[in-house]
């Protein structure tokens, strides 16, 4: 059975032509001369994915991916915006609102034949998998009615997959979704005025993150970056919200959420004041070494960080990071090969720290 694709475009020959290859190609085409046309035939035939022009009449492209964002059985159907405007700005603001992909014109046939197949087979492999996936929300709610329905919720929103050093939002962006780390690793920070980071948070499997910003209504304070390849659900503020005023656990674990945060954040500008960079480098060993271990096992877990990451997480320069790990490795502490970091006797790294 062949995938149905939704055309959104104003221009006659642009939308005429486009039909014309995925057609070619064998996929069955649906075509709209306006946003607001198109939403219309997408609420009726639910396509496969959407290919939407950005500036339209009535109403653009953005408008139909913020009207398609709050309409249950639309989620889930990849986005791609297709624009002649090249500038990152507005790749950017498409992204942030929730698009999966983009494609500038003009765009070659093999261009878009190459983005639509892309996209059609992570949607398929997102959907065979997310069961499996949706165990790790078990980290942040043992509450069997809670845990039905923060499932609910994943199962209606997206769970996109991004490489390592992709940012999922940054400072200044629109706060429009609770994330959930569904696999792998993702690095909150802050940028100062000359571009160094600083990390304040490791999240891993099951961690959510990106709620201050919705519980402050405000924009992000902080940006985050894939630590390694991973995979992120985003769960609509306005559905986040809703659970949160209809379920009494789910806003006490939140409160607990935040109460920790700022408890964390304060031990964390005390120890930038007056603990010592070798105390420094191995509270940050600890932490990660911590959200790289799998499961319950006393063996710490191999891992591999770039220096540049745990100088963001302790706070001092890559080559005071260096000189630190150096004398761990003589000291028998640590070992490092194939680019990882093993601690091998944790309790003197407890001791260092404490």
């Amino acid at each position: 059975m062949s995938n149905t694709i939704l055309v959104i475009e104003d221009n006659k020959d642009m939308r005429e032509n486009t039909s014309e290859i995925l057609e070619l190609a064998n996929y069955k085409v649906l075509t709209a001369e306006n946003g607001k046309e198109g939403i219309d035939i997408a609420r009726t035939n639910k396509p496969d994915l959407i290919l939407c022009d950005i500036m339209m009449p009535v109403l653009d492209g953005y408008g139909v991916l913020r009207a398609l964002e709050n309409i249950p059985e639309m989620t889930g159907i990849p986005f791609i915006f297709t624009t002649a405007k090249s500038e990152k700005s507005d790749f950017r603001f498409g992204m942030d609102l929730g698009a999966d992909d983009y494609i500038a014109k003009p765009f070659s046939g093999d261009d878009l034949l190459r983005i639509v197949a892309s996209r059609l087979r992570k949607n398929k492999l997102l959907k065979e998998n997310l069961n499996g996936h949706k165990k790790g929300i078990t980290n942040f709610n043992d509450s069997t009615k809670s845990l039905e329905e923060m499932g609910i919720l994943l199962e209606s929103n997206h769970v996109k997959k991004v490489k390592e050093k992709d940012l999922i939002f940054m400072e200044g962006d629109s706060p429009n979704f609770l994330y959930l780390v569904v696999s792998g690793k993702v690095k909150i920070f802050k940028t100062n005025e000359t571009g160094k980071q600083f990390i304040t948070e490791i999240v891993k499997k099951g961690d959510f993150f990106g709620y201050i910003a919705l519980f402050e209504n405000c924009n992000h304070k902080e940006s985050a970056m894939a630590l390694e390849n991973s995979e992120i659900a985003r769960i609509n503020k306005e559905d986040f919200f809703k659970l949160l005023l209809s379920n009494n656990e789910v806003s006490v674990k939140f409160i607990k959420l935040l109460s920790n945060n700022y408890s964390v954040a304060e031990e964390k500008l005390l120890k930038l004041a007056y603990d010592s960079a070798r105390k420094r480098v191995a509270e940050a060993l600890i932490l990660i070494s911590k959200k790289y271990k799998e499961n319950d096992s006393t063996e710490t877990t191999p891992f591999a960080l770039l220096r540049e990451n745990i100088s963001a997480l302790s706070g001092i320069s890559p080559e005071s990071v260096s000189r630190n790990l150096t004398d761990f490795k003589e000291e028998g502490l640590i070992e490092t090969y194939n680019g990882k970091i093993k601690i091998l006797d944790l309790k003197k790294f407890e001791a260092i720290k404490n």
